[in-house]
């Protein structure tokens, strides 16, 4: 997994960094949070590929100074660390989503960091400190204050905290007092909430669970026991060996191994139960885990084939005949301990070399494991021989304004591609099929990569295109990829041959695609800054960073000039991020007939006005200009496409209902009577299924 951030030296203290992160993830004194539907799994994602990013690929310089065994191994490293980040962000993601359990299967969380300071050791002054690591969490909601399922206040009750290895912890106080952060001082936001008192972050202190006395303790009696452990299994290798040992030797080696094996199972057991609590997996296929139910299993198994063996001994001591069903009742306890001890020691030993290979820490609690099976498996095989010797015995006893934003390779590459898209699907669904692209946000890098492949995919007479569902590019209208994919598979002959995967030619023209002119499309329509005769007036506080500028702005759709001021100030008091309303709306103007444009620009307003109070009481939470729009736009796009205006006109009241039933459908919050009283707050909570 990608290791956390680090701040070495520089010249901000934890406090000043915990100031920025609250004044950009905070709001005053509430506890504000990011709500996702169900639909939108992806933007998580999307999330958590820019908290854990992927190596940079090498650049053609790099390519160029090293040897062909070099750059292999580079590559070889980065797909292994690429690998690793994909299975920790599966891990997170799974985590943060099954919580959506208490939100009516809506996601409701915010991410906070916790800083931890090692080269303080006054929780009072850490805080000061320039040297600590940056840690990142989610929380998410859990209980409201209030049963009667209105409520959106979560003041003063449980939220969830889910840290960078995907432990799920049920309030902040297990979390401050079970992470599994490193030793030092933790710095965080106030019970994981960033308040912002008198413009100044409210911070709490605590000694991580790795520097308390407690933990301290474990970690020498995980180390003494392993040690014993190892130095138990040395007696029964020797006599195994036909070496000279001692009975007093022997029992005293006997009985250290035991007693190692013994604190060993419980502390495995315990790490099981710890996962479980914390909502990990302790499914066999986890490494991790494995090595807990191997060590439960051989422990137990071990401990009772000892003292089986014990009794047998006893017995025989005392002249008793012990039955043909107890010796071999012994006898298959012993070859099971034999069985899944060595097991153990196969797993523990692969675990150590698989850590060292890949740079990750060996625990105490790996050696530990490690001894706990070797001694199990010695003595029951030294065991074994000896019941075998009783028996013997006994026998007898995991776009435009888009385009503007891209570089000049990237543009030519996004110009290629919209151009094909128009081609192959015809003017009106191509268009359509574009701004459906750019509205998913693609990454930009994509059309670097495809600008690098270029040269090769006309050499093999491939050409791409917008996938028609708004996720990837489409080869010859035929092969769903993405530009990574393909580039990684054309120039660096990595993962599967794409292009070997395209069977078809060149597809023909679509009978209606016309000519695409993006030139043109930024002179016929594009969005014009304030106009010299507009009223000057003062910005309102309120508004977001340049939603002014946009309010004073005009918009050309097909010749027609549309003043944005027009359609009221609701829509702009609404705006969070005005690069994504402007960029809807150069989209809309780019790809709509103006009486289109006209239309939706004016059911939004409507909808605002109408609808917006109600679903704010309800709701709780802000609803934007943008996502309405974007809803509004969505549901033109998917229900009414190649409709005429009048047709359009007359759906207004379904346009209406329905996206007032997609917000509707994003209330957290349950019916009052499938509440339940929380046993550690004061709030209430329900379950639902996923």
């Amino acid at each position: 997994m990608a290791e956390a951030g680090e701040n070495r030296g520089t010249n901000r203290t934890a406090r000043e960094v915990q100031q920025n992160f609250a004044e950009s993830l905070g709001y005053a004194e509430e506890i504000i949070w990011d709500l996702l539907s169900h639909e939108q799994a992806h933007v998580l994602k999307r999330k958590l590929n820019e908290l854990i990013r992927d190596p940079p690929g090498l650049t053609e310089e790099e390519l160029a100074a090293k040897s062909i065994a070099e750059i292999e191994k580079e590559r070889k490293a980065l797909s292994k660390l690429t690998a690793e980040n994909e299975k920790a962000r599966q891990i997170i993601f799974d985590a943060v989503w099954e919580q959506r359990k208490y939100t009516n299967r809506q996601s409701l969380t915010a991410i906070i960091y916790v800083m931890v300071v090692t080269d303080e050791k006054d929780v009072n002054r850490a805080e000061d400190s320039r040297t600590f690591s940056c840690h990142p969490v989610f929380r998410a909601r859990r209980c409201v204050t209030g049963s009667s399922g209105r409520s959106s206040d979560s003041s003063d009750c449980c939220n969830l905290f889910v840290d960078e290895t995907g432990r799920v912890y049920q309030n902040w106080e297990q979390y401050v007092a079970t992470n599994e952060l490193p030793e030092g001082v933790m710095v965080a936001p106030e019970k994981g909430v960033y308040r912002l008192v008198r413009d100044h972050v409210r911070l709490d202190k605590y000694i991580t669970p790795a520097g308390s006395t407690n933990k301290k303790v474990l970690g020498y009696l995980d180390t003494g026991s392993a040690i014993g452990g190892f130095a138990a299994a040395c007696v029964p290798i020797a006599a195994l060996l036909t070496l000279p040992v001692s009975g007093p030797v022997m029992a005293v080696a006997g009985a250290v191994g035991l007693a190692s094996a013994g604190y060993a199972t419980a502390r495995s057991g315990g790490k099981l139960v710890d996962r479980s609590q914390h909502e990990q997996s302790i499914n066999v296929t986890n490494r991790e885990a494995r090595g807990h139910w191997l060590g439960v299993l051989a422990g137990t198994v071990g401990l009772g084939a000892a003292g089986a063996t014990t009794a047998v001994t006893a017995a025989t001591n005392a002249g008793r005949e012990v039955g043909a069903i107890t010796q071999l009742t012994v006898n298959g306890m012993n070859i099971s301990s034999i069985v899944v001890s060595g097991t153990g020691v196969a797993n523990g030993v692969l675990d150590l070399i698989l850590k060292v290979q890949d740079g990750d820490d060996i625990t105490g609690m790996d050696v530990l494991q490690l001894s706990a099976s070797l001694v199990l498996l010695t003595h029951s095989v030294y065991n074994f021989k000896l019941a075998s010797t009783i028996i013997a015995e006994t026998s007898n006893s995991k776009l435009s304004g888009y385009r503007e934003t891209l570089s000049n390779r990237q543009r030519r590459s996004f110009d290629k591609m919209s151009k094909e898209t128009i081609r192959l699907r015809g003017t009106t669904r191509g268009k359509l099929d574009i701004i459906r692209n750019v509205n998913e946000m693609p990454s930009r890098q994509q059309f670097n990569d495809l600008y690098k492949i270029n040269k090769n995919l006309n050499q093999e007479g491939v050409r791409y295109s917008f996938a028609p569902d708004g996720q990837g590019i489409l080869l010859n209208g035929e092969v769903q990829t993405t530009a990574a994919d393909l580039r990684a598979s054309v120039q660096h002959n990595q993962g599967p041959n794409v292009l070997g995967q395209v069977s078809q030619q060149i597809p023909a023209s679509h009978a209606e695609s016309g000519r695409l002119n993006l030139d043109q499309l930024t002179q016929g329509s594009r969005l014009i800054g304030p106009l010299p005769t507009a009223n000057p007036r003062n910005e309102p506080s309120t508004y977001a960073a340049g939603v002014f500028a946009l309010e004073l702005s005009s918009v050309m759709v097909g010749g027609v000039l549309f003043v944005l001021e027009n359609y009221g100030r609701v829509l702009f008091e609404h705006v969070i991020n005005a690069e994504s309303f402007e960029n809807l709306i150069s989209g809309m103007a780019d790809n709509l007939e103006p009486e289109v444009f006209d239309f939706i620009m004016r059911l939004t307003r409507t909808f605002m006005d109408s609808f917006l109070d109600e679903l704010t009481t309800v709701l709780k939470f802000f609803i934007s200009t943008e996502s309405v729009l974007f809803r509004i736009l969505q549901q033109v796009l998917n229900n009414y496409r190649d409709m005429p205006y009048e047709t359009v006109e007359r759906h207004t009241g379904d346009i209406i209902r329905a996206v007032r039933a997609y917000f509707m459908s994003l209330n957290p919050n349950a019916y009052a009577e499938l509440l339940q009283k929380c046993t550690t707050c004061v709030g209430y909570f329900s379950i639902c299924p996923l």
